[in-house]
């Protein structure tokens, strides 16, 4: 199945987010979507949250920026690491199968598919999704957008796999910030895994939680 149209959404400086649209596509109203609130990181921002559902498919996306003035390369897998966990704790169906992709390193940015299984109820249904990760603008601030579709296990794949594909981000990433003494620091301190997820770290965990927390569960 192929999408129907296509949304365009500014999502950090010089970043827009083509959004995919399934046929017969609704908007989950405003009041349904959780309030993101990611005022413990100074200066974070979202820069968009939707969702979209059509006949039994469940669509989101959401983009976060913040500041980050720290990064070592290796840091992207923590954080990637930590998001994909938090989809799958927040999607609201029980997981039967899961798997999370390569990191790929494109065009100055980071891009990681996900999939899996489960059930909502009694019904069965397919995960699939993507994150994506760099900076932007001259502030070379972090942007993170992850991107969740649900729909029946019957026939999955077509629609779920249409969209995402379809979705891009278009525009210019710019290159990472250099890295300071303490985000090696923190790289370094493999004993502390909680500290080692860094600012990038609250920012998936801000904005992927709270995402994917109320997601409408498929009717059974």
């Amino acid at each position: 199945m192929s999408s129907s149209a296509s949304e365009l959404h500014g999502v950090a400086p010089g970043l827009e987010l083509r959004l995919s649209l399934p046929a017969g596509a609704r908007d989950v109203p405003k009041e349904a979507l959780p309030a993101i609130d990611v005022s413990a990181i100074a200066g974070a921002k979202v820069t968009l949250v939707r969702g979209i559902e059509a006949d039994g498919l469940s669509l989101r996306a959401v983009c976060v920026t913040a500041p980050s003035r720290q990064w070592v390369t290796g840091l992207e897998e923590l954080v990637l690491d930590r998001a994909s966990g938090l989809v799958r704790a927040g999607l609201g169906v029980g997981i039967d199968r899961w798997e999370a992709g390569p990191i790929h390193a494109l065009s100055q940015r980071f891009e990681q598919a996900f999939e899996g299984a489960g059930r909502a109820g009694a019904r069965a249904v397919a995960i699939r999704g993507r994150h994506v990760l760099g900076f932007a603008g001259s502030e070379r601030d972090a942007a993170l957008c992850s991107l969740a579709c649900v729909e029946p296990a019957q026939g999955a794949g077509a629609r779920c796999g249409a969209l995402l594909g379809a979705t891009e981000i278009e525009g210019a990433f710019v290159a990472p910030p250099e890295p300071g003494l303490l985000a090696r620091a923190i790289f370094l301190a493999a004993e502390q895994p909680l500290a080692a997820t860094s600012a990038l770290g609250v920012l998936a965990a801000a904005g992927v939680t709270v995402l994917l927390a109320r997601r409408p569960r498929p009717r059974p």
